[in-house]
């Protein structure tokens, strides 16, 4: 099984740069969302791995669908492509 670190790295990036488009603090999210800032924090830096309810949570809150976190999340860690065309 390939190592998982790197797309939850990139997983992170994802998350920060969609709060970036909206122009969201860690804070402004953490209040849309109900995540503790810190773990915000935590997941942008690539650090530990989420669990679904708290993925679900933040792309609701970041309106994304989840799917789209997983594509830029797969393109910034350089995945291979999936053969999967966009719906």
């Amino acid at each position: 099984m390939p190592d998982a670190t790197p797309l939850l790295r990139a997983l992170g990036v994802a998350l920060r740069e969609r709060r970036d488009e909206l122009g969201l603090t860690q804070e402004a999210v953490s209040l849309r969302t109900g995540v503790p800032q810190r773990r915000i924090w935590e997941l942008e830096a690539g650090i530990g791995n989420p669990t679904a309810r708290t993925l679900l949570r933040l792309v609701a809150g970041l309106d994304m669908p989840c799917s789209q976190l997983f594509i830029r999340a797969e393109q910034l860690a350089g995945a291979p492509d999936t053969g999967v065309a966009d719906a």
